[in-house]
């Protein structure tokens, strides 16, 4: 097994040249950012195979899984950012209220300083290169640290950035528990963080000591409502998909299931029959099926299906030794059980039932608010009411997880879920600062100098009439002016003649022009 060193004393050296180097502007050169995002993509390609590997040893994968959850999915968001980066990184240029005026008013999204990523273990490369991306194409200097539980993956990303990117910008930070706590206590400019709540809250509560601002990516238990009108082998596929794809250790995945009364007993036959399509007769001999991260977390899985007071129809079986957590369904577990108050985070789907989507919706919200919440079904008022009556980190009808693989969807919790968000632009702005720019002009005739002392009851009255209109933009109130001083001098004009005698003069040219039009 690879073996990550403990170093806690490596980090302040490679902050201060992070440091160093984001003061001499370097990053804020968006050319230079562009390149930099070229060469990870370049890495990333080229290390394909040394990514698989390491995801194949510290998870289980397949190949096809590995691809398809995270080297695919990871150059797809690189490539994103890249894409874009031009649009996203330029001046915003935004309408000037009449009373503040006259004078322009514009947004510079700059570069917050030196962000520090802290990945995941159950996806290492998915939850640390996507958003160490955002940072770089917001010109920020980055460092990464990845999870100790993914020591291939960890030593693989470290290569990765050292070999494909500006060893002045940018650094991997590899250590265990006491780098880990101990890198949170540095005045970065931004940490984003990918992990479980318990965790997130340490870090937010460092990161408060210097101020630091955090997105946090958290899990949670995500609701799975499964309603009388859906389509059984779709909705099975996909929740099966969405429980139990990395065993079940996915920030996103279904945590239980609400499941109509009516369609109980079809939608846990539907969910057999397909496990055992996706899986075979024994999921530990599928190559398709993973294994748990360690044998600590095995161990605790094995404690949730001894103390739930439900019915297993499907799976149980646990071996320890071999990380292997059979896919599991659980029907009716005591509500206040560990396996209904934690995050699962393993192949092991709590099912109820359901009449009313009411008593569903009240139990949702009695709950810290999840990561996601998903719908099956086609009914219109019970997915207006789960948008409306409940608060989630996204809701999605009729598919579980893929939510995450759309760039123009910001991807974050809410309440104990976390908070902040990114993905395509969100990740952008999450990781820059939108600082507001405002040139005002030094015209100060009446009414602009009202505001000065000494002050009278004209200047009042004449100050409360602009802020009435407060909100209205500065150039509606020029091109209106402009209108009515044009409408003016058309009419000063026509009266003493001149527009008649600018008619006559210029006739003869616009005939030419209209007969030349014609042919």
């Amino acid at each position: 097994m690879a073996q990550i060193i403990d170093n806690s004393d490596a980090i302040e050296p490679i902050f201060k040249k992070l440091q160093e180097t984001f003061r001499t502007h370097k990053t804020k050169d968006v050319n230079f950012r562009k390149a930099q995002l070229r060469n990870l993509l370049k890495g990333l390609e080229e290390m394909e195979q040394e990514l698989h590997q390491a995801l194949q040893e510290d998870l289980g994968v397949t190949l096809f899984s590995s691809q398809m959850t995270s080297t695919i999915i990871t150059k797809t968001d690189v490539e994103n950012q890249l894409a874009h980066i031009d649009k996203w990184s330029k001046e915003e240029s935004v309408d000037t209220p009449f009373v503040i005026g006259p004078g322009t008013s514009k947004i510079i999204y700059e570069p917050l300083g030196v962000v520090l990523v802290i990945a995941a273990w159950n996806y290492p490369l998915y939850t640390g290169i996507p958003p160490m991306a955002a940072a770089i194409a917001a010109g920020n200097c980055v460092i990464l640290k990845p999870s100790e539980l993914a020591p291939h993956s960890s030593q693989v990303m470290y290569k990765l950035v050292d070999k494909y990117l500006d060893k002045s910008c940018y650094a991997v930070i590899q250590g265990g528990v006491e780098v880990s706590k101990k890198i949170t206590t540095f005045a970065f400019d931004l940490i984003i963080f990918t992990g479980s709540p318990e965790k997130g809250k340490l870090v937010a509560r460092a990161a408060s000591e210097n101020l630091v601002p955090c997105i946090l990516e958290l899990g949670g238990k995500s609701p799975t409502i499964v309603d009388k009108d859906c389509s059984l082998n779709v909705t099975a596929q996909r929740i099966i998909q969405g429980r139990f794809t990395n065993a079940g250790q996915t920030c996103v995945a279904c945590d239980y299931v609400f499941v109509h009364e009516s369609i109980k007993d079809a939608f846990i036959n539907e969910m057999k029959i397909e496990i055992k399509k996706f899986f075979g007769e024994n999921p530990q001999n599928s190559p398709d099926y993973s294994r748990i991260v360690t044998t600590f977390h095995t161990q605790r899985l094995e404690k949730l299906l001894q103390n739930h007071d439900g019915q297993i129809v499907l799976g149980g079986q646990v071996k320890v030794n071999e990380k292997y957590v059979e896919p599991t369904i659980i029907l009716e577990p005591n509500q206040n059980s560990q396996i209904m108050t934690e995050e699962i985070f393993g192949p092991i789907l709590p099912v109820f039932t359901f009449n009313d989507i009411g008593k569903v919706i009240t139990f949702i919200n009695s709950r810290p608010k999840p990561l996601a919440l998903y719908y099956y079904g086609n009914n219109s008022k019970n997915k207006k009411l789960l948008e409306q009556q409940t608060s989630s980190g996204a809701i999605v009808h009729n598919d579980s997880v893929f939510h995450l693989l759309n760039p123009n969807l910001p991807f974050g919790g809410v309440g104990n879920s976390g908070y902040g968000a990114y993905h395509g632009i969100a990740g952008f702005k999450g990781c820059s600062h939108a600082k507001p720019v405002f040139n005002k002009s030094t015209l100060n005739i009446y009414p602009f100098n009202i505001r000065y002392p000494p002050f009278t009851k004209h200047k009042l009255q004449t100050l409360s009439l602009f802020f009435k209109f407060a909100e209205l933009p500065q150039r509606h109130v020029v091109n209106a002016t402009l209108f009515i001083s044009f409408l003016v001098a058309m009419k000063i004009a026509s009266k003493k003649g001149y527009l008649k005698r600018f008619l006559e003069i210029s006739k003869p040219y616009v005939d030419k022009l209209w007969n030349s039009a014609n042919l």
